[in-house]
């Protein structure tokens, strides 16, 4: 995998960049529909790459418990098991199995969990999650890390940040066979605590990744200190490399963070949303539900096809075409976000693009 930077913007940091993989190019910013468990719920992925999407994401710990590495490398790897024609990114899991599993034991050899599926152990060292993404096939693989909520101590932090780093060290390592096959991203780490992201991205570093990931942020902190945690790491994160904000996809924010130097995101927000009858659109966020909608007859905003009315009908009803209509209307509006940031930023405006969504998503 090698990343170019094609375009900067003049007046802020953002740029446009191409990510070459194995399964073609993706340009960028862009935005990673999510499909952890091996599909994005709601669409097809013809669907998604006719859209314009080039690359998902998808999700080690989920694919690991089911169907099986195992499964999916004899299907021929993940792309191949999902029926996806594009690239795929797939998260090591760190964040998933602290949310979502059992009883949790961090080692400095790994991490123990339970199985929420069926009650089994588990134990998974850096090394098999580097392994476990690169035997099926992943285009762009995440080292493990150790995940901590923004409740914990700043001693908790250090300890995980530290143990974090010494992760990305063996899988590092471990990924020497592998060289050729698939790019591997260190994550950074360190919470809101500035001399602990600015040790988590140096040593990451000089660990000589392919690129480099942001996690722990939008997990509760204000948004003032999301923004000056990206700006502190992105000063110190290579110019070459491309640099991707885990689990962010707000809108505004996404457009603020590419302005300070990011190229990839990936949200629940466009999926999950759109199931629980919320749409994106150019006007901001719109709830389907609303009981006005009954006999409006309007389009919500001109890109949507669909009246409010017949929406709000189709949500009420738990008709399947709701989740189906509100997916592809909100991975469509993430998608044209990108295309509008790509082409403000290289007219060299894309901080007149940021105002603009201010006032829509912020009403400031």
């Amino acid at each position: 995998m090698k990343f170019e930077v094609l375009w900067k913007d003049k007046n802020t940091k953002a740029r446009v960049g191409v990510l070459h993989t194995r399964a073609g190019p993706v340009i960028t910013p862009a935005f990673m529909p999510v499909g952890s468990e091996g599909a994005v719920k709601g669409i097809f992925p013809s669907q998604l790459w006719e859209m314009g999407y080039k690359l998902l994401l998808s999700n080690l710990y989920h694919l690991y418990l089911k169907p099986g590495i195992d499964v999916i490398e004899k299907s021929g790897g993940v792309a191949k098991f999902m029926g996806w024609p594009g690239a795929v990114l797939t998260d090591s899991g760190g964040y998933q199995i602290f949310s979502l599993s059992g009883r949790i034991e961090v080692k400095e050899e790994g991490i123990g969990f339970l199985s929420p599926i069926d009650g089994s152990n588990h134990f998974l060292t850096p090394e098999d999650v580097l392994e476990f993404q690169l035997r099926i096939k992943v285009n762009i693989a995440m080292v493990l890390d150790h995940f901590v909520s923004n409740k914990c101590s700043r001693n908790e932090v250090e300890n995980a940040t530290a143990r974090t780093l010494r992760w990305a060290e063996r899988a590092a390592r471990k990924r020497g066979k592998y060289k050729d096959e698939s790019g591997v991203f260190g994550i950074v780490q360190g919470g809101i605590y500035q001399d602990l992201r600015l040790k988590s991205a140096e040593e990451l570093v000089s660990m000589g990744f392919d690129g480099y990931a942001i996690g722990g942020l939008s997990v509760g902190e204000k948004e003032e200190e999301m923004f000056r945690t990206i700006e502190l790491v992105e000063n110190i994160l290579p110019e070459g490399k491309p640099r991707y904000l885990m689990g962010v996809g707000e809108p505004y924010q996404m457009v603020k963070a590419i302005s300070l130097g990011v190229d990839l995101f990936d949200c629940v927000l466009p999926t999950r949303n759109g199931r629980r009858g919320q749409i994106f659109s150019s006007y901001g966020k719109l709830n389907v539900k609303r009981a006005d909608f009954k006999e409006n007859f309007e389009l919500p905003c001109p890109e949507i096809p669909f009246s409010k009315a017949l929406l709000r009908h189709l949500y009420s009803t738990s008709h399947i075409n709701s989740s189906l209509y509100n997916t592809y209307i909100n991975l469509k509006f993430f998608l044209d976000i990108m295309n509008k940031i790509r082409k403000y930023i290289k007219d060299n405006s894309l901080e007149s693009f940021l105002r603009e969504m201010k006032k829509v998503w912020r009403n400031k």
